[in-house]
């Protein structure tokens, strides 16, 4: 049996300042440091392996809960390229427009006027990815990092677990690629979305036997449940960060609307398609 858990990374730069951000490679913001929380949270789940997608917001993150695992720690490989997030081209570090603003105008002529509301589905802006590309990459991804560690499980008839720190969207269409795996055709009618920064989501992975025997070469034998997504439990006793100067810290912005940190980490106070661009 494989364990899969995918965490969102922390709170980046980019988060605050509501632009366009997959491929930017952003770092954690002051409070997005605040993911030690996370590392704390789960120093007592021994992970097998951490992988982490490469850019810095997620990297940082994955050190983070590295750092916390009890000794040995385990081996870990933050270079991951198919688990960064979407590719949002020629709109990267654009501010984005509220998806309630667009017409039935074509996505090019909203860029022609310096404009990037959320692609439809097809649409993909100038040099960025498609939802269809990143299903692809997610798929490799799955093929490449998550499977594996599914045979190795079965062919040491053990239980493994690994860590992948990824991005918001990204980690949906990892979850929907392993589901697509899933040997009882069951439909998820959910879309595994709008996951707030540092949460994070578990699935579990089990090779079916045929027989007395397991065929690690079938991977259409395998059973896939998903058992949380989006939990941030590793929040629930922090407290708000203190505001040091009138600007807030470093360069965010003080918010007097925020009420806890639950609310600072995106996610509670914005609708899910506000989280999914960031």
């Amino acid at each position: 049996m494989l364990t899969v858990t995918f965490i969102r990374h922390g709170q980046s730069t980019d988060n605050v300042r509501h632009v366009w951000a997959g491929w930017t490679d952003a770092p954690l913001s002051q409070r997005g440091s605040s993911t030690e929380a996370l590392g704390a949270y789960f120093s007592q789940t021994p992970f097998t392996k951490i992988y982490a997608s490469p850019l810095k917001r997620a990297a940082t993150t994955a050190a983070l809960i590295l750092a916390a695992q009890p000794a040995p720690q385990p081996p870990h490989d933050f270079t991951i390229e198919s688990i960064k997030e979407q590719n949002f081209g020629v709109a990267e570090g654009k501010p984005w427009c509220p998806p309630d603003s667009r017409s039935s105008k074509p996505l090019s002529e909203y860029m022609s006027e310096g404009k990037y509301p959320t692609p439809c589905p097809g649409e993909r802006f100038t040099d960025g990815e498609s939802d269809e590309d990143l299903a692809a990459r997610a798929t490799r991804a799955v093929d490449e990092v998550i499977m594996p560690h599914v045979r190795s499980a079965a062919r040491a008839g053990r239980a493994e677990h690994i860590a992948l720190v990824s991005h918001g969207i990204c980690i949906g269409a990892l979850i929907r690629a392993l589901l697509k795996r899933d040997s009882r055709n069951v439909v998820s009618m959910r879309e595994y979305t709008g996951m707030q920064n540092t949460a994070w989501a578990r699935v579990v992975i089990k090779m079916q036997a045929n027989g007395t025997a397991i065929n690690l070469a079938d991977t259409h034998s395998l059973i896939v449940t998903v058992m949380d997504f989006g939990r941030v439990d590793h929040l629930v006793k922090l407290v708000r960060l203190p505001k040091l100067n009138a600007g807030g810290i470093g360069k965010i912005a003080y918010d007097p609307k925020q009420r806890d940190i639950r609310t600072f980490f995106t996610g509670v106070a914005k609708s899910v398609s506000t989280e999914l661009r960031e």
